[in-house]
């Protein structure tokens, strides 16, 4: 786990799944909550994550091509679930 980032490997592979049933498609249509990151922030707080704990996490995103609440899954997820290591 990287260090300083409370956050359990159960608790990211929630917080994905959550954001990923929020951005199941609806016909053509994909909401994003934008790089204010709107609906990753919502289910941070529902889970209960500190705020310090979900800027860390929301900047790791970023870091790793999670821009946007939708980019988080389209290419974080794979970093956050270990996916994207060479470990």
């Amino acid at each position: 786990m990287m260090e300083g980032f409370l956050l359990t490997q159960l608790q990211l592979n929630v917080f994905l799944y959550a954001l990923e049933r929020k951005y199941k498609f609806n016909g053509d249509e994909w909401e994003c909550g934008g790089s204010e990151f709107l609906y990753a922030r919502k289910i941070l707080e529902s889970m209960g994550i500190s705020p310090i704990d979900q800027e860390k996490l929301l900047e790791i995103c970023k870091e790793n091509g999670g821009c946007c609440d939708c980019k988080i899954l389209m290419n974080a997820a794979r970093f956050l679930t270990g996916e994207g290591t060479t470990e």
